[in-house]
């Protein structure tokens, strides 16, 4: 990947002296970001033999010497001869920046799987095509085709699949003085991939935090795992955010599994920090600048109280705790204060501290206090009347960033920083301050609280998951798959069985008389359910009796349920009815699981009952969690108030449901066959047991990928 980045040589394909040729401009851009490789150009149907004082060649083949990079900036049509060519000259590393693949036609998808054969074939690494490919403020490399002068070098590295959204953020990054270190623009990602950048940009000394703009994700599973790894900030937006409902949906967990909310799980699970606008990569960068603040409690302050005021609001909807540095800390600022009229706390309104020489000092004794875990200041810098010399013109135009640094490299805490008014000072500001300058209250607080987190993900460790009490037993559950094909029914309950969690006794009728005797063995009162592949949801087709209480109730039910199957669905395939044993009172859950095609294995959790769509209480966890996971996740959900006794209603244990929630998980991840799974009703009883009552899964063992 160093060639990438930081190639000795570099070949421009398409270069000619003509008027507005594409190619001149990565040729330009190079030569301004001071790039001290040797520069080539390629162009096998023109008579040019140097364009700028740079050598053009008919072939790769010509060269003096093999590049260790190749940009193809040519009409999609010509790639594969380019490819050839560079093949043929041993040269193993391509930009192609080219448009017209598989992101437009038919004929362009046929072109992208003929350049992936010839990468493959050739032993060719690629980044792109349909992108702007590479740039490195340490090595000089500028490959996008827009005119562009140097940017300031940093620590921010960005990743993107679009281009010109990547030249946005690249420009923004520039007017908010946060440097860059490395940018990739990926575009259609047919070889190298978000996560094959993310790998290398983990282990780049010169990148600190990392940004990724996305708007597909291939391989989640990969992404999540080197995310884990990494002991970087990773920052992600992820456009194109659609609802899975178009997948075929066999279960209620299909229709819940939405691709938003596994990727929110997912980017959790990794420490991952997503964001929804765009402007936070800035923001965000911006706090990683200063120090960690280990804890949540925080000083707020401003010499404007409405702006205290809001700071209050803001800091409170992101969790933050207000510090108390101690009565002797107020007993200084009211010596200080101008008409003692404000009653100093935290938030702090500074409006009657005029005296600004004196603000280094407030910060500086905020900072240092042991029950203050890190501040934000918010003030306006206004343009003023020149030759004033009252105490608002000293409080709105002293430069003071100077020694808030230095109260943060002596404290090692983080102040944010936050400034209103004048646009060219404040610019000038930003330019000379050692620490970030950020946009409002807004930006400032939310961008401290993403690095809290961040910090406190990292301080608990990489996520490492258990093996729940409940046991089962992995050859049974292997040999049940194997002879379990397609969609199965309440039969599922047997797979469940050998996984730890029980059911009611229960036992199939094909007979009305079959029925009352099945029922009489079981024991009155059971409940009778349809048997049907047609019946997805038994309610909806009436195909589900409670309480049956005696054979002729159980012989009629049998006929009604059959009846109500053929008015549902004429065409339905009637298998039966089961017989079940009424389960005791309780609380109705769910567990199901489906296998995500960027994440694998997901599971999923919450309330149950035929309403479990509308209500919406589920929570979802990666395969395989740990009970730990499950349990922060069951806190979450309104079903837990519940389960912890509401009104009256006696409490019930938790633990069993978690821990079959977790040996579901570790199920799933040994079994990939399953491709969707749907336990729904789980009971809780009041003696803490719990039974599955109801069950589905798609089971495609013979379709299952190889990897």
């Amino acid at each position: 990947m160093d060639q990438f980045f930081a190639p000795t040589s570099l070949a421009v394909y398409g270069l000619s002296s003509k008027a507005r040729n594409t190619p001149r401009i990565i040729i330009d851009n190079c030569l301004r970001w001071g790039f001290r490789g040797r520069l080539f150009g390629i162009n096998p149907t023109s008579s040019d033999t140097d364009v700028g004082g740079i050598r053009v060649y008919r072939s790769a083949t010509d060269l003096p010497l093999v590049p260790d990079l190749a940009v193809l900036l040519i009409p999609a049509r010509f790639v594969p001869q380019a490819m050839e060519d560079c093949a043929r000259a041993g040269i193993k590393r391509l930009a192609i920046q080219a448009g017209g693949f598989n992101e437009c036609s038919d004929q362009g998808t046929t072109l992208a799987e003929q350049v992936q054969r010839l990468a493959r074939r050739h032993g060719i690494r690629f980044v792109g095509p349909n992108g702007l490919t590479l740039a490195d403020t340490a090595s000089g490399l500028c490959l996008p085709f827009v005119p562009a002068f140097p940017v300031r070098p940093g620590g921010f590295s960005l990743i993107t699949q679009s281009g010109g959204l990547g030249l946005f953020l690249w420009n923004l990054l520039q007017d908010e003085q946060v440097g860059l270190a490395k940018f990739a623009s990926i575009g259609n990602k047919l070889d190298l991939d978000e996560a094959d950048f993310l790998d290398y940009l983990g282990r780049d000394p010169a990148t600190r935090v990392i940004g990724l703009y996305l708007e597909s994700i291939a391989n989640g599973k990969r992404l999540i795992e080197l995310a884990q790894e990494i002991d970087k900030p990773v920052i992600v937006y992820k456009a194109n955010t659609t609802s899975a409902g178009g997948r075929a949906a066999m279960s209620h967990t299909a229709s819940l599994g939405n691709d938003d909310a596994i990727i929110d799980t997912a980017f959790a699970r990794a420490g991952i920090i997503r964001i929804q606008h765009l402007h936070e990569f800035i923001s965000t960068a911006k706090a990683f600048e200063l120090p960690p603040m280990r804890g949540p409690r925080i000083m707020a302050m401003s010499p404007a109280g409405g702006l205290g005021v809001a700071m209050a609001d803001l800091c409170e909807r992101q969790g933050f705790a207000f510090a108390d540095p101690g009565p002797e800390f107020y007993t200084e600022l009211a010596a200080i204060a101008n008409a003692g009229i404000i009653r100093l706390s935290n938030p702090l309104d500074m409006g009657d501290l005029y005296q600004i020489d004196k603000y280094p000092l407030i910060f500086s004794h905020v900072l240092a206090s042991p029950q203050v875990d890190g501040a934000v200041y918010v003030s306006q810098c206004p343009a003023m009347p020149e030759g004033g010399d009252d105490v608002f013109t000293a409080m709105f135009t002293t430069d003071i960033t100077l020694e808030m640094t230095g109260a943060v490299r002596s404290s090692n805490k983080p102040l944010a920083l936050a400034l209103y008014g004048d646009g060219p000072t404040i610019a000038a500001m930003k330019k000379q301050s050692r620490i970030p300058i950020f946009n409002g209250p807004e930006e400032a607080v939310g961008a401290l609280h993403r690095q809290m987190r961040f910090h406190a993900r990292r301080a608990a460790g990489p996520f490492r998951p258990t093996v729940a009490d409940r046991a089962w037993d992995p050859a049974a559950v292997t040999a049940w798959l194997r002879v379990h094909q397609g969609v199965i029914g309440e039969e599922a309950l047997e797979l469940l069985h050998l996984c730890g969690l029980a059911s009611p006794p229960t036992a199939i009728a094909r007979s009305a008389e079959e029925a009352a005797g099945l029922a009489g063995k079981i024991g009155f009162p059971v409940a009778l359910k349809v048997v049907s592949p047609q019946a997805i949801h038994k309610t909806e087709a009436k195909g589900v009796l409670l309480n049956i209480a005696s054979p002729s109730e159980a012989e009629a039910g049998f006929t009604r349920i059959r009846t109500n199957l053929a008015q549902y669905d004429p065409a339905a395939q009637f298998e039966g009815v089961r017989i079940m044993a009424m389960a005791p009172e309780g609380h109705d859950l769910f567990i199901g699981g489906l296998q995500d095609p960027a994440f694998g294995p997901v599971v999923f959790f919450g309330y149950g009952g035929i309403l479990i769509e509308v209500l919406g209480d589920v929570e979802r966890v990666l395969c395989p969690s740990s009970c730990e996971e499950i349990r922060q996740k069951m806190r979450r959900l309104k079903a837990w108030r519940i389960l912890a006794g509401l009104r009256g209603r006696p409490a019930v244990d938790p633990e069993p449901f978690i821990a079959a929630v977790c040996s579901l998980s570790h199920v799933l991840a040994e079994h990939s066959e399953i491709r969707e799974l749907d336990v729904n009703p789980v009971r809780i009883t009041a003696t803490g047991a719990i039974l599955a009552l109801d069950a589905r899964l798609r089971n495609e063992h013979e379709k299952r990928e190889k990897k």
